[in-house]
């Protein structure tokens, strides 16, 4: 995977919290076609705080293989290898050779045999990117190390994305403007430095609230991100998940567009 910098406009994960039916997803896989999406969010698995609707689980799949057959790069959160497996069995068969799917680790997910497992199950097909979130805590050198498990599981370094989620606010680490999640942009850059990895920035987790979104994004791009990771939804107002973070499409056209002019430039290619 190519690295995009101030020259590019950022890669673009984009899609509903969680997948919730057919006819939600299908709209979103249409809607992030015609906006050339890298990657639609298609998220069938949803760890919880309390328990609540956590997913269409394995009954998802093939939604993620319609997008494949209609052109566009799907992609979901999984939490153990077997869920990456039945993924990669459902959609590898239709992407096709050109196409990507992405799978990627949560913040909760902080299991190291797991994590190692999972990098070995995604290994098997270079169409697979697989996308590491930072943990909740403060802690550069566990982030380091969740990477460090991928790579010991096989993954190729070209087929790793990072992501900034934020921390979760302590009294170390004070949260001024009310965020779900506090950025440590620093560190993230620091990261991707020492790592030579692509790091997304995933907003709508950091931000927590509409309201906050757009700053969350432009502070973001002044670190100069690879990308961004938000939550899309054609009706946010009913979302079955995270309904107070998401936003329409159209809505995140308007952001995007309030993106630094170096950094709104026509998209160009971002997956080798």
């Amino acid at each position: 995977m190519k690295q995009v910098r101030a020259n590019q406009r950022p890669m673009l994960v984009a899609g509903p919290c969680s997948a919730e039916g057919r006819e939600q997803i299908m709209f979103s896989i249409e809607q992030a076609k015609q906006r050339e999406v890298d990657f639609v969010r298609i998220s069938l698995w949803k760890p919880r705080t309390k328990p609540g609707f956590d997913g269409l689980k394995e009954e998802g799949i093939s939604l993620l293989a319609e997008a494949a057959q209609m052109g566009v790069n799907p992609g979901t959160e999984i939490l153990v290898p077997s869920q990456a497996q039945a993924v990669m069995d459902g959609v590898l068969p239709s992407l096709g050779a050109d196409g990507k799917l992405l799978l990627w680790i949560g913040a909760r997910n902080q299991n190291h045999y797991v994590q190692q497992e999972i990098a070995r199950v995604a290994a098997q097909d270079s169409r697979v990117h697989l996308m590491l979130k930072n943990q909740p805590w403060h802690s550069e050198s566990h982030w380091e190390g969740i990477l460090d498990h991928a790579l010991e599981g096989g993954m190729a370094p070209e087929n790793l994305i990072l992501c900034h989620r934020g921390f979760t606010p302590d009294v170390h680490h004070p949260n001024p403007n009310g965020l779900r999640n506090v950025a440590d942009n620093e560190m993230a850059m620091r990261v991707r430095e020492k790592t030579n990895i692509p790091m997304l920035l995933d907003i709508s987790h950091i931000a927590g609230a509409v309201d906050k979104l757009e700053d969350v994004m432009l502070e973001g791009a002044e670190h100069n991100y690879d990308g961004m990771v938000i939550e899309v939804h054609p009706n946010p107002r009913f979302a079955w998940t995270d309904a107070k973070q998401q936003i329409t499409w159209e809505e995140l056209d308007a952001m995007l567009g309030k993106l630094p002019a170096e950094r709104a430039v026509e998209r160009k290619a971002v997956l080798a």
